[in-house]
């Protein structure tokens, strides 16, 4: 019997992972796993209880025994924390700027793969920043999706706007800067292209025919 279809999407911040996985998963009828958003629950855990993001022994420990679990369809994907449903609350400013710290913990990482390995082998499109080299690295397929800079915070800035109006784009492209530098430099699961990934250069293309692109691929790769 074939053992259940995982794909793995990795890439750097606004290099369309979410959107593209979230159409892929149902096209596919497949669980959607965003992992980002599993390191923000823990960084909400990490703001409602007395620990210091700074303290990486007490997060790592609060990461292991907090209880997340990801559920719904693609498209609205429920998050909860502790059997509490925290899918819009994490998507605040506040929960993004503690993300992006304890998200480099190497203690935090491992507790997020464990679970993330857990909740992909039911079968799943998974996106991420270390899926196909460290999460899954024998995924049956690997997607790395990039774009420039530039065009990446083109895109933050669209989808911050509604929110965060005083955002400019010399302050979100320097923000996705040095998330990127963070996300490549760190020691524990780096941001990396694995080296049988296809990668896919979004960069002026549309969503649809970057989808279609990867649909296309999939159905290849599954003959």
């Amino acid at each position: 019997m074939p053992h259940p279809l995982i794909i793995a999407i990795d890439g750097p911040s606004a290099s369309g992972k979410s959107t593209l996985g979230r159409l892929l998963a149902r096209q596919l009828g497949l669980l959607y796993i965003d992992t980002g958003s599993m390191y923000r629950a823990v960084a909400l855990a990490v703001i409602e209880s007395t620990t210091s993001e700074s303290d990486d022994v007490a997060v790592g420990l609060l990461a292991d025994r907090i209880e997340i679990d990801l559920g719904g369809d693609p498209d609205s994907l429920h998050v909860s924390l502790d059997g509490r449903d925290v899918s819009e609350r994490i998507r605040d400013e506040d929960v993004t700027h503690v993300s992006s710290i304890i998200s480099t913990i190497p203690a935090v990482r491992r507790a997020m793969v464990r679970r993330q390995r857990e909740l992909g082998r039911r079968g799943a499109v998974m996106n991420g920043r270390d899926i196909g080299t460290v999460v899954f690295p024998d995924a049956d397929i690997k997607f790395y999706l990039d774009a420039n800079p530039q065009e990446r915070a083109d895109r933050r800035l669209a989808e911050d706007r509604a929110d965060k109006p005083e955002a400019t784009f010399a302050q979100t492209l320097a923000d996705i800067t040095a998330r990127d530098r963070r996300d490549t430099m760190r020691v524990e699961s780096p941001l990396a292209v694995a080296a049988d990934a296809i990668v896919i250069d979004s960069t002026g293309k549309s969503i649809e025919e970057v989808f279609q692109r990867m649909v296309a691929l999939v159905k290849q790769r599954s003959q």
